[in-house]
């Protein structure tokens, strides 16, 4: 059941893996790796309810695993709970400073917040963790530019706000959202 689901998660069948990693869990509940792996499976097709309890639960059993506490934060990002977001991602940060994931999760939840000036380098750091040397950019590297940018943006700093939206608009040149942002920096 765990190597079905794993190989099903790794397919992105979330549905399906979650249903294998959920029987693994049942035959093996000391089974950490595969409790995870079934809370990772919940946040992916939606039921951030059930990841946080899943993620909670494995946690209780292994406190230093910094993934199910990025997972936590996740899912209660998912669910507009910033503060108890923010609260697992620092806790994912502390054990591994260089989380990239976990940084970027912070500095959403911060961004969501409304604090831009913490959130800023946060996200900053997090877009230069996604960027590869060499090919193509993973898909969330524009997401997280197009973060930068709005941060840049209500912190007023509208010419690096526009120059930020641009490079995002070159790799995703059909996003309304990029081209919204745009068009509010040539108004400021």
């Amino acid at each position: 059941s765990f190597l079905r689901g794993r190989a099903l998660l790794e397919e992105r069948k979330y549905r399906e893996a979650r249903e294998q990693l959920a029987e693994a869990v049942h035959l093996a509940p000391d089974y950490d790796e595969a409790r995870a792996m079934l809370a990772w499976s919940q946040y992916f097709v939606g039921d951030s309810g059930e990841a946080i309890v899943t993620f909670k639960s494995a946690l209780r059993r292994q406190p230093t695993w910094e993934g199910l506490y990025n997972g936590l934060g996740w899912s209660r990002l998912r669910l507009a709970r910033y503060h108890l977001a923010a609260m697992a991602f620092r806790q994912a940060i502390d054990r591994n400073p260089e989380y990239v994931d976990a940084i970027n999760g912070l500095g959403t939840a911060l961004f969501e917040l409304g604090q831009y000036d913490a959130a800023l380098p946060l996200l900053e750091k997090a877009l230069s963790g996604t960027r590869p040397l060499i090919g193509r950019e993973p898909p969330e590297t524009n997401a997280l530019r197009h973060k930068v940018a709005w941060t840049l943006y209500y912190q007023e700093r509208y010419r690096e706000a526009l120059a930020m939206f641009i490079r995002a608009n070159l790799a995703a040149p059909d996003s309304h959202q990029i081209l919204v942002g745009m068009g509010w920096c040539h108004m400021k």
